[in-house]
């Protein structure tokens, strides 16, 4: 038999390492250079640069220093020009270079600012975090003592003059001019005019009737109150102040404070009418009267007679019986032709306007009046007492009449509120009292319009408003 053959095992081969180029274990197979040699200090990039030179230098090429390059420039094609030419040159060289630092002047003196105050923030810089002008002076002066907030207010005092110092500066001559405001007075000038040409003029005759009256009621709500009230005065004047008046001068009427009262009211009622009609007479020309004297002149004429009312009021029964012609029955009756009576008349008047004064005269008379009244109403009634006593005596043998239940037959229907029987009006209180109770349960929102000065209702100690948590 023939053996097999051993296969011979191959020595195994060491895996290489990589190493990074600042790895120390990278370097350690290399030889050492020597100190003195110039591997030692220079890399391969001088090595190249060094051999470069060498080969110069073999050519016969002369090693020269920047500092001789720009000692020795050699002038290349040199121009034969006079003094003045060159002078000229320069001249405009040097206004050329002044218009391009004057363009490129802001440009380039930012960036030296720049680069001068790159460690320095920027007198304008606003900063980068929002909550300091978003702050109050209130919380941050609390845990401070009163030097540092004195220093800190000659601070703001200070940055505030600079402001105002560089806003200054800005300003020009042309700023201080009237020419500006000239401009401005111009302009509002033209916008007028345009206005007044914009204006729309309505024509009144294509209108119905409906439409007139809306766009009136809209120009003047005030007009058709006003055309009520001159027809209410003028009537009142006609049927009762004037003929009053006529009393007064006829002598019907004596001097005092009545005749004082009816000669007001008769110049009151006037000179008010009088404005009314000079305010129609503009409305007919379609003049503007908003801002007119004239409104202001009808209020305060309105107003006057408003005060008389009280006065009309107490003084009406008495003006009403001399309206009707019927004599005061608080006048002694006296016979005709007799001069005893004409005597103590007379002595009577002379004793009475000096004892008394008009207004308890007027006040006597009222109540006389109303004495008179009240007796009439008693007669009245009893009057009608004794009608229905006779008519119970001539119908004794009738039918009685049904009772107040009968006639109604509500029958066992239950009592019910009032209030249901509106439900408009049910669901309104309804909704009145769930208000009330929901102020109980949230507090209302109340944003604060003003600085804070307590609270507008009293606080209980008792009651806890919490939140319900959903």
């Amino acid at each position: 038999m023939v053996r097999a053959r051993r296969a011979v095992k191959k020595p195994r081969t060491k895996k290489q390492q990589e190493y990074d180029s600042d790895d120390p274990e990278a370097y350690t197979n290399e030889a050492i250079p020597d100190k003195k040699s110039s591997s030692y200090v220079e890399d391969k990039v001088d090595e190249f640069h060094n051999e470069k030179i060498s080969k110069l230098l073999a050519r016969g090429v002369p090693e020269i220093s920047d500092e001789e390059d720009e000692d020795k420039a050699v002038e290349v094609m040199p121009l034969t020009l006079s003094e003045s030419d060159e002078d000229d040159d320069e001249e405009k060289e040097e206004e050329e270079d002044d218009d391009d630092d004057e363009e490129d002047g802001t440009d380039m003196e930012s960036d030296l600012e720049g680069k001068k105050d790159d460690d320095l923030p920027n007198d304008l810089a606003w900063g980068n975090k929002k909550k300091i002008f978003y702050d109050t002076d209130y919380a941050t002066k609390k845990g401070k003592s009163l030097e540092e907030i004195e220093a800190e207010d000659k601070e703001e005092e200070d940055e505030a003059t600079k402001i105002q110092k560089r806003l200054a500066a800005k300003l020009s001559e042309e700023d201080y001019d009237l020419n500006l405001l000239e401009e401005f007075v111009v302009d509002a000038e033209v916008e007028k005019e345009v206005k007044k040409e914009e204006r729309i003029v309505k024509d009144l005759k294509t209108l119905s009737q409906k439409e007139k009256l809306k766009l009136l009621k809209k120009e003047s709500p005030e007009l058709l109150e006003l055309i009520q009230d001159f027809k209410a005065k003028l009537t009142e004047l006609r049927d009762e102040v004037q003929p009053l008046v006529k009393m007064v001068k006829n002598g019907r009427i004596p001097p005092g404070k009545g005749a004082n009262y009816i000669i007001t009211k008769q110049q009151l009622y006037l000179n008010y009418c009088t404005n009314i009609s000079f305010y129609l007479v503009l409305k007919a020309k379609r003049i503007p009267a908003h801002n007119h004297p004239v409104i202001e002149r009808l209020l305060t004429y309105r107003n006057l007679i408003n005060e008389l009312g009280a006065v009309d009021a107490r003084l009406a029964p008495q003006l009403r019986q001399l309206l009707s012609g019927e004599k005061p029955d608080r006048l002694p009756k006296r016979l005709p032709g007799s001069k005893h009576t004409k005597l103590t008349e007379k002595a009577g008047l002379e004793e009475a306007e000096e004892s008394e004064s008009d207004e308890e005269a007027n006040l006597r008379f009222y109540n006389a009046m109303a004495e008179k009244q009240k007796l009439k109403r008693k007669k009245s009634e009893m009057q009608n007492e004794d009608k229905l006593e006779e008519n119970e005596e001539m119908e004794g043998d009738a039918k009685r009449r049904i009772t107040y239940e009968m006639s109604k037959n509500k029958g066992l229907t239950p009592k019910r509120k009032k209030i249901d029987r509106n439900p408009r009006v049910k669901h309104r209180e309804k909704f009145r009292r769930a208000q009330i109770r929901r102020k109980g349960q949230v507090r209302e929102v109340r944003h604060e319009e003003a600085r804070y000065s307590g609270e507008w209702s009293g606080i209980r100690a008792g009651v806890k408003r919490s939140v319900k948590l959903k």
